[in-house]
């Protein structure tokens, strides 16, 4: 081969050599799309520091309007980082984005944390700042934001994403999104949730991007997008069911299949919303097990069986020939359709009214003042109250020993224990059985999950009132329709809503029952009470914890008044807002009918 050939060839492999050096490069030193993400993260909060800082600065100078101009800015930028705060960081976001009212933590009950962040900051800058002393908290305030921000810069190094997380985040966050972002739950004083709702979605499509997903997943977040922006709508005109519908769920849909197509895995981690669910709203996304001990009797056909027979067994309360099924009626969607049920001590009654146990499994905390955290811990305080039961589950064991049927059921539940039948496995199986109860097969859920047919238009309104101008949906929060939290379902909010005696609007007087107070004795937890589900509601009079009202109508009539304060009683601690609401009386009926949708077939229920 001639010399010049020869060079040719060695100049060639030495250009390819480089070429692949470069390229090899380049792989190693491109950021990954986690490295990305974490870019992303960076630069927003570095942007969310700016704002804040630039506020500030304005803060005794600009007019009220710059001022929410500024307010709505630095919320933006929070919006481009909340999938990420809430989710590595859910403290700081309580502090940065929490509803404006006092808090406690389950550890420590009796240390009240005062309220903080942008809602406070809201409520100020929304309502009258053109005074100094208003000038001074929304300074204040910023303040407390900044100083969680820079908390967040100092760990920021630490942060690691993973893509499994990313993804997990982002999601999390849509669902946010649809039960807390579009019924107004954080921008209640700005009503501005239409428009953060916007930006919320861009940057999850922006966050995805990264990851080289299929266009159909940008195109369809894309979608969702313009249909909260879309121009001559409000926050209270929005059409939300058609929004989950059409744009929301497809864009859910999307996610999953993406995370799929990528192979980017689940998290193992067990929630009350499946992880690997492909939306909140399929029928089977809940886990009632995540709500349980860890000694919970698994479900068996054998611990369930076990678990109705006792939840119909009078014998768990001795002589007073009372069960479970006396006051939870299944024929009567497990409440029992009394004002109050009668107690078992003299001609009194019980102090409150008996709540449905259809989806009661769907909740960290039971009773209406959440004193006890599972549904097994429910059955022993109900059993051995005098009042309702007056049993003793220990002698409830013997007792059961004499009755034949029990020693098969109790075997078959209960394989591996020499003597099953024990007080503790009594709490198990009637906990157990309790727990499978979880309906989430109503006409509503039918519809979101595409049948657009099964609800009228009438039902439809009502609930885009529901999750808007009535405000219902910023405490029984979607799709539970009750007070347990999402996106992670993990704690139950109580309201102080100023429930009257009796349903006399003309003379009403405050009902004496000081609810979740009675606990640990906290100020703003006076006459505070367990949000419960509205979901069958409908089969469920009478209302609120003491049975005031008898319809859905006095229930309504008491929301649109504003409460208790909006009656004109004094309820210093009301966390319900007192203004009224407004509504007429179609749209009253309109949102009863959407309450009616919420009831799962007689065939589902019973």
């Amino acid at each position: 081969m001639p010399f010049h050939v020869t060079r040719y060839a060695a100049g060639v492999r030495f250009v390819l050599l480089g070429l692949a050096g470069w390229l090899f490069t380049f792989a190693v030193l491109r950021p990954t799309p986690a490295e990305q993400v974490k870019e992303y993260y960076n630069d927003h909060l570095a942007r969310l520091h700016a704002a804040l800082t630039h506020f500030q600065q304005h803060t005794y100078q600009a007019k009220a309007s710059a001022l929410q101009a500024e307010f709505a800015a630095c919320r933006r930028e929070y919006k481009h980082l909340e999938f990420a705060v809430e989710y590595y960081y859910p403290h700081a976001a309580g502090r940065l984005n929490g509803a404006a009212l006092p808090e406690t933590e389950p550890g420590e009950p009796g240390e009240v944390i005062p309220p903080s962040g942008f809602q406070v900051l809201e409520e100020v800058v929304f309502a009258a700042p053109d005074t100094r002393a208003n000038r001074d908290l929304i300074h204040q305030e910023i303040d407390n934001l900044l100083f969680q921000v820079q908390q967040l810069e100092r760990q920021a190094p630490h942060l690691v994403f993973s893509d499994a997380e990313v993804f997990d985040a982002v999601r999390l966050n849509l669902y946010r999104l649809a039960a807390k972002g579009v019924s107004g739950f954080d921008s209640p004083a700005a009503r501005a949730s239409l428009p953060e709702a916007a930006v919320t979605l861009q940057a999850t499509r922006e966050v995805v991007a990264l990851f080289n997903v299929p266009a159909e997943l940008t195109t369809q977040l894309r979608r969702c997008e313009t249909a909260v922006g879309a121009p001559g709508q409000d926050f209270t005109s929005f059409d939300r069911a058609r929004f989950f519908v059409r744009y929301f769920n497809p864009a859910l849909a999307a996610l999953h299949q993406a995370q799929q197509q990528r192979q980017i895995p689940f998290l193992t981690t067990r929630r009350a919303v499946r992880t690997a669910a492909a939306s909140f709203f399929v029928a089977d996304a809940f886990d009632p097990g995540f709500f349980a001990p860890a000694d919970a009797a698994a479900p068996t056909p054998a611990v369930l069986a076990l678990g109705e027979a006792l939840f119909q067994e009078p014998v768990l309360s001795g002589r007073s020939g009372r069960s479970c099924a006396s006051c939870h009626v299944p024929t009567q969607a497990y409440a029992d359709g009394l004002r109050v049920n009668r107690s078992l001590l003299a001609s009194a009654e019980l102090e409150r009214n008996t709540p449905t146990l259809l989806n009661a499994a769907l909740q960290p905390d039971q009773f209406y003042d959440s004193r006890v955290h599972f549904l097994e811990d429910q059955v022993h305080a109900v059993v051995a109250n005098k009042a309702e039961m007056g049993g003793q589950l220990s002698e409830a064991s013997a007792l059961l020993r004499l009755k034949g049927a029990y020693a098969k059921l109790f075997a078959q539940a209960f394989t591996s224990e020499r003597e099953p039948i024990t007080e503790r496995n009594i709490r198990r199986a009637v906990a157990a059985y309790v727990r499978s109860l979880v309906r989430l097969n109503s006409r509503f859920d039918q519809f979101l999950r595409g049948d657009t047919t099964v609800l009228s238009n009438r039902e439809i309104l009502g609930f885009n009132l529901f999750m808007g101008k009535a405000q219902c949906g910023t405490c029984h929060y979607l799709p539970l329709f009750n007070g347990t939290v999402p996106p992670l379902y993990d704690k139950t909010e109580s309201e102080v809503l100023g429930v009257p005696a009796t349903a006399d609007t003309l003379h009403p007087s405050l009902d004496a029952d000081q609810g979740k107070f009675r606990l640990y004795g906290i100020a703003h937890q006076r006459h505070a009470f367990k949000t419960p589900t509205v979901r069958n509601a409908a089969l469920t009079a009478p209302y609120m914890h003491n049975g005031a009202y008898q319809t859905l109508e006095q229930v309504l009539d008491f929301y649109n008044r504003g409460g208790g304060s909006g009656l004109g009683l004094t309820v210093p601690t009301q966390t319900l807002a007192e203004d009224k609401l407004g509504l007429t009386p179609a749209e009253q009926q309109a949102i009863i009918a959407f309450i009616k949708s919420l009831s799962d077939t007689p065939a589902a229920v019973y």
